[in-house]
C-alpha cells in the first residue's frame, strides 16, 4: 500500500517506463533505493535510479523514465544501462509493447488509461499546465518523441580537420566574429542523424534482404541481394537529410566523382556569402566534406551578411505578413534602386531595418546620374565634339588645368581607392558611401556647378578641356558603381559612347562589364598635373566658404536665385590672393552681384550677419534686403515654438513610465529630437542676437 506519485503530461508514455529517478541530494526518496516500484496498469517492475538531472524542487521529486519517448529520458537510460520500451508504431499507434491498449491511436490510448488509472483509484490529481510541444510546421501535427533506427554519421573525425583549416586561416570569416561560433559549435560537434521520415528527397542508399536479413549499401538499385542472391530485397524508406545533400553542393554541381575541366577550375571558389543562421547547418559541413572529398577547402572566405528586418525591427516572414516583395520594389523603385539602397543602410554584417522609403536613396541617386549624363551630352552637342568621350588622365594639358579641375582628379584617384579598399575588405556600405559622396557631391554639387561657368565662356579650349575631365570622372565611376547598379551604369556606358572604344583586335567593347577595374595614379603622375595638398585643401576650403555664405542666406529667408552681395575678411595672405583668383568662380557659386575681399575689411553701425570658415570670415550685409522686425518677429515667433516643442519632448524623456515602456526605438527618436530642437533653439537665438545689433 505504499505509492510514489509522479507526475506527467503524457500518461499513455507510462506503458514505456523502466525506472522512476530521484536526485541524489534528495532525503525525503533515501528509503526508495534498492527496492522495486510496480508500474500501474501492466504491472511491470520499475528500478529506482539517481541522477542530478532530476530537479527536487519541480513537481513531486520522482520523475518516471521513458527512454524511447523522450530525449532526457533516453540521455538518462543510457547514464544508467537501462533498456528503452517502444511503444508505439511510426503511424502514432500503439504497439504490442503497450499491452491491452496495442492498436490504439495515441491520444485514444491516453484517455483510457487516464480512465483506467481514475477507476483504480490511482489519480491523485489532474490540472490544466502549459508547456512548448513540437509541431509539424507544414501540417500543425504534435511531433511525437519516439525511439526509432536512424542513420548517423560519425563526425569528430571530419570535424577536426575543418577546425584546423579555420584556426590556420585557410577559411576566414568576415565579420570575424562569426569564427568564435563556427568554432564553439565544431568543436562541440555530435554524431549526425541523416535519416528523415519524410516523402521527398534523396532516398538512404541502403538494402535489407528479406531472405538472409543481410543489409548493404549500393550504387544505383541491385535486384538481388549480394549475400544470397535472393530478389527479395527492399529498400529504407528513410530520406537523406536535405543538409546531407547541400553539404556536397560546392563540388556536386561541378560532375564529381567524375574529374573534368569545371571541377579543376571553379573548385576552390573564393567567397560564399549566406546567413548567420546556417553556418553550422550548411557552411562547416561544405567544409567539412570538401576536405574529406576533395582533400581541399571549398572556400577561402565566408561573408555572413545580416537579416532584413522591418522598420520596427522584427525579422521578415511570410507567417508575420511584414515582408516586402523585392519585385513591387523593383517595380516602383527599379532594381538598382533596390541594390543600391540595401548596400547604403546595411553596415558589415549588421541586420538591415527596412521600410518602402528607404529605397528611395537608390532612385534619387540613379536619377542624379541620369541627369549629370544628360547635362554632359547638351554640352557635348554644343560644340559638336565626341573626341573626349574616352579620354585619359595622361592626355590632359596641364596648363589648362584649374584649382577645381586639379581638385575633380584627387577627388576621383581618392574614390577609386577608396571603394577598391572597402570592396577588398567586404564592406560594401562603405563603397556605397563613398560612391554616393563623390557622385552626388564632389561630381553633381561642386564640379558640375563650376563646369557651368566654365561652359558659358567663350573659351572653346577651356570648355573641351572641362568636358574631358568630366568624362574621365564619370567613365570610372560608372565602372566603379557597376557592381552594385549594373544596369543603370550598362546603359550609360552606351548612351555616353563609352562602348565606341576598340580593343586591340578592332572590335567595340560590347559591355562595361568587359572594361578594367579603375586603378589609381602614383603620387608623381599627380604631382605632373599640378595636384598637391595645399590646391586640394584650398578648393576644400573654398567649398567650405560657400556653404557658409549659402547657409546665412537660408538663414534669413532669401531665395537661392536673388543676388545679393557678401564680403569676405581672408585671414592669410595666401588667402586674399587665392580668393582674389578665383573671385568669378566665387560670385557665381554663391550667386552673389558684388563680392569685396579685404583683409583690412571694418564693419560699422549696419546690421551684418557673419560666418567663420577655414579661409576667413564672409559677412552678408541685410541691408535693403531683409525687414528687420519684421525678420525678428518671424523668429521670436519660431522661437517660441521650437522652445514649447522642446519642453514637450524633455519632459516626456523625464517621464520613466515612457522611458522604461516604450520600445527603444521611441526612446531614441525623442533623444535625437531633443537634439535637434536645442541646437535649432540656439541657432535662433543668435540670429536674433545679429538682428538686435542694429
Amino acid at each position: 500500500n505504499e505509492f510514489i506519485i509522479v507526475a506527467t503530461t503524457r500518461p499513455e508514455t507510462l506503458l514505456g517506463d523502466v525506472a522512476v529517478a530521484v536526485n541524489p541530494e534528495d532525503d525525503r526518496f533515501k528509503t526508495l533505493l534498492g527496492r522495486k516500484i510496480i508500474l500501474p496498469v501492466l504491472g511491470r517492475e520499475l528500478v529506482v535510479i539517481q541522477d542530478n538531472f532530476v530537479d527536487p524542487k519541480f513537481g513531486t521529486g520522482v520523475v518516471k523514465v521513458t527512454p524511447a519517448h523522450d530525449q532526457n529520458d533516453f540521455e538518462i537510460g543510457r547514464r544508467h544501462g537501462l533498456d528503452p520500451i517502444n511503444i508505439m508504431n511510426g503511424d502514432g499507434t500503439m504497439n504490442e509493447a503497450a499491452g491491452p491498449y496495442a492498436g490504439q491511436e495515441r491520444f485514444e490510448c491516453r484517455k483510457r488509461i487516464v480512465a483506467d488509472l481514475n477507476d483504480a483509484g490511482l489519480i491523485e490529481k489532474i490540472e490544466n499546465y502549459s508547456h512548448a510541444i513540437g509541431h509539424c510546421y507544414r501540417c500543425h501535427t504534435i511531433v511525437e518523441p519516439r525511439l526509432s533506427r536512424q542513420w548517423f554519421v560519425k563526425m569528430k573525425p571530419l570535424a577536426e580537420p575543418a577546425i584546423e583549416a579555420v584556426k590556420d586561416g585557410r577559411v576566414q570569416f568576415v565579420p570575424a566574429r562569426w569564427t568564435k561560433v563556427y568554432l564553439e559549435w565544431m568543436e562541440n560537434i555530435r554524431d549526425w542523424c541523416i535519416s528523415r521520415q519524410i516523402w521527398w528527397g534523396h532516398r538512404i542508399p541502403v538494402f535489407y534482404c528479406q531472405s538472409c536479413d543481410h543489409e548493404w549499401a549500393a550504387h544505383g538499385t541491385p535486384v538481388k541481394c549480394v549475400k544470397c542472391n535472393s530478389d527479395k530485397i527492399i529498400q529504407d524508406e528513410d530520406v537523406l537529410d536535405t543538409w546531407f545533400s547541400s553539404w556536397l553542393w560546392p563540388f556536386s554541381t561541378l560532375g564529381w566523382p567524375q574529374d573534368n575541366d569545371d571541377l579543376k577550375f571553379y573548385y576552390p571558389t573564393h567567397d560564399l556569402v549566406t546567413a548567420s543562421e546556417i553556418i553550422f547547418f550548411w557552411v562547416a559541413r561544405m567544409i567539412m566534406a570538401g576536405l574529406e572529398f576533395m582533400g581541399d577547402v571549398p572556400f577561402r572566405r565566408v561573408y555572413i551578411h545580416g537579416t532584413v528586418r522591418d522598420d520596427r525591427g522584427l525579422k521578415m516572414s511570410k507567417s508575420l505578413g511584414n515582408s516586402i516583395d523585392p519585385l513591387t520594389i523593383i517595380d516602383e523603385f527599379s532594381a538598382d534602386a533596390l541594390r543600391f539602397s540595401l548596400m547604403m543602410i546595411t553596415a558589415t554584417g549588421q541586420d538591415v531595418y527596412l521600410s518602402n522609403d528607404k529605397f528611395e536613396i537608390g532612385r534619387n541617386f540613379g536619377t542624379k546620374l541620369w541627369n549629370a549624363a544628360r547635362f554632359m551630352k547638351m554640352q557635348e552637342e554644343k560644340d559638336n565634339n565626341e573626341e573626349n568621350v574616352n579620354c585619359r588622365l595622361d592626355s590632359l594639358d596641364v596648363n589648362l588645368l584649374s584649382a577645381d579641375d586639379k581638385h575633380m582628379i584627387y577627388c576621383l584617384m581618392d574614390a577609386i581607392s577608396g571603394v577598391t579598399d572597402n570592396l577588398e575588405k567586404y564592406r560594401f556600405n562603405d563603397a556605397a558611401h563613398v560612391l554616393y559622396e563623390f557622385m552626388w557631391h564632389q561630381f553633381c554639387d561642386w564640379y558640375l556647378e563650376y563646369a557651368k561657368d566654365a561652359f558659358s565662356c567663350d573659351d572653346k579650349a577651356r570648355r573641351l578641356h572641362t568636358l574631358k575631365i568630366m568624362h574621365i570622372a564619370f567613365s570610372n565611376a560608372l565602372r566603379l558603381l557597376h557592381p552594385i547598379m549594373p544596369f543603370v551604369t550598362e546603359e550609360l556606358w552606351h548612351v555616353m559612347g563609352y562602348s565606341k572604344k576598340h580593343n586591340g583586335e578592332g572590335e567595340e567593347c560590347s559591355s562595361i562589364l568587359r572594361e578594367e577595374w579603375p586603378e589609381t595614379v602614383d603620387k608623381d603622375a599627380l604631382e605632373k598635373l599640378g595636384i598637391t595638398k595645399a590646391v586640394v585643401d584650398y578648393v576644400d576650403n573654398k567649398h567650405d566658404l560657400i556653404r557658409v555664405g549659402r547657409t546665412m542666406r537660408a538663414d534669413y529667408g532669401i531665395q537661392s536665385a536673388k543676388k545679393i552681395d557678401y564680403l569676405v575678411k581672408p585671414d592669410s595672405e595666401d588667402a586674399l590672393k587665392q580668393l582674389t583668383a578665383d573671385m568669378s568662380m566665387i560670385k557665381a557659386l554663391l550667386r552673389a552681384e558684388n563680392l569685396v575681399v579685404d583683409s583690412n575689411l571694418a564693419l560699422h553701425g549696419s546690421v551684418v550677419p557673419s560666418g567663420v570658415c577655414k579661409l576667413g570670415t564672409i559677412y552678408m550685409p541685410l541691408t535693403g534686403l531683409v525687414d528687420i522686425e519684421a525678420e525678428k518677429k518671424r523668429l521670436t515667433a519660431q522661437l517660441v515654438k521650437t522652445t514649447e516643442d522642446l519642453e514637450k519632448v524633455a519632459s516626456k524623456l523625464s517621464n520613466m513610465d515612457f522611458v522604461n515602456k516604450a520600445s527603444k526605438e521611441a526612446v531614441s527618436r525623442q533623444k535625437q529630437r531633443k537634439e535637434e530642437l536645442v541646437e535649432k533653439t540656439d541657432k535662433i537665438k543668435k540670429l536674433l542676437e545679429t538682428l538686435s545689433l542694429s
